[in-house]
């Protein structure tokens, strides 16, 4: 699948993220926030290469923020009110 930009923003949606959204490798933008999604941040989200733009703010987050994500360039984790996970999480 070709699907860069993902804008759920605002949808009301809950529950947490589903794993498969790692499956969508061209995906360059993905904004989650001001949603109720809960849970873990999934480390499938690191599979997406190609990701510049992650907004995951205003949601009720626990765990830790994958290490991997760091790098996207444009991120919203400042926001987010958690720890980057280490090797040990």
């Amino acid at each position: 699948m070709n699907l860069t930009t993902l804008e759920l923003s605002r949808n009301h949606l809950s529950g947490e993220i589903p794993p498969e959204l790692g499956s969508l490798t061209s995906l360059e933008w993905l904004n989650l926030s001001d949603n109720q999604l809960s849970g873990e941040i999934p480390s499938e989200l690191s599979d997406l290469e190609e990701l510049e733009h992650l907004f995951l703010a205003g949601n009720e987050w626990s765990g830790c923020i994958p290490a991997a994500l760091k790098d996207v360039p444009e991120n919203d984790f400042d926001d987010l009110d958690l720890e980057s996970c280490s090797d040990e999480n």
